[in-house]
This record gives C-alpha cells, sequence and structure tokens, in this order.
C-alpha cells in the first residue's frame, strides 16, 4: 500500500529539524562560540521532540471522547507552556544572552515546516485544462 505523502513529511520533520540544528549549531560554534552552537542544537532538539509529542498526541486522542480530550488537552498544552518557559528561564537564568542561540535553534521547526511544504508543493501535478 501507498504511503501518504503528507504522514512521510510528518515523519521528516523531526529528523530536518535536527540535521539543521545539527549544521546551524556546527555554524555557530565555530563563527561564534561553542556554548551559543550547544544552546542552537539544543533549542532545535527541543523543538524536534515538542513536534513529536504534539504528533502522538493528535494521533492517540483525536478520535476518542471529545469532553476527555478537551480536558486532556489543557492540562498536557499547560504542561508543555510551562516546560517551555522554565527553560528559557533556566537559559536566561544560567546563561544570560544566549536566550536568541536557543530561539534560533528552537525556530529552525519553521524551516524544517516550510521545507516539506515546498517538497509537498512541488510534487502536486498541475490540472489540464
Amino acid at each position: 500500500m501507498a504511503e501518504d505523502p503528507l504522514e512521510s513529511s510528518l515523519r521528516r520533520i523531526p529528523i530536518e529539524t535536527f540535521a539543521l540544528g545539527f549544521l546551524t549549531g556546527l555554524g555557530a560554534g565555530w563563527l561564534l562560540d561553542p556554548l551559543s552552537g550547544i544552546i542552537i542544537f539544543a533549542g532545535s532538539g527541543l523543538a524536534a521532540l515538542s513536534f513529536i509529542s504534539l504528533k502522538s498526541f493528535i494521533d492517540r486522542y483525536l478520535y476518542k471522547n471529545k469532553t476527555v480530550l478537551l480536558r486532556r488537552a489543557i492540562i498536557l498544552y499547560s504542561l508543555r507552556l510551562l516546560l517551555i518557559c522554565m527553560i528559557f528561564l533556566t537559559i536566561i537564568f544560567f546563561f544570560k544572552g544566549k536566550i536568541i542561540a536557543f530561539v534560533v535553534g528552537f525556530s529552525l521547526l519553521l524551516v524544517s515546516i516550510l521545507v516539506e511544504a515546498v517538497r509537498n508543493l512541488a510534487n502536486i501535478k498541475p490540472w489540464k485544462v
């Protein structure tokens, strides 16, 4: 059976985020300082793990009872937001001035999503008129 191209794209996004984070971290570690490179890679890793957990949550609870889903979604999203805020505060507390490096790494998820969107749009066959 042929696999859905969107499903394969959703599987590639975290891998591409890790790869972009690694390459950007290497470049920042070489151009700026090694700690910035490590923090960029950590930001991209957290973004990829966040994407994986969001995808698994949606796959697991999408077709179940809506009241249970709503309650669990509010609790889990609140915990995810709290976790991300705590990581940002920890980086601000321990590594003053390095929060931009973390945000750059975390934002690489958007670049990966854009790459997959362009790849999927390029594979759309034009309509014959």
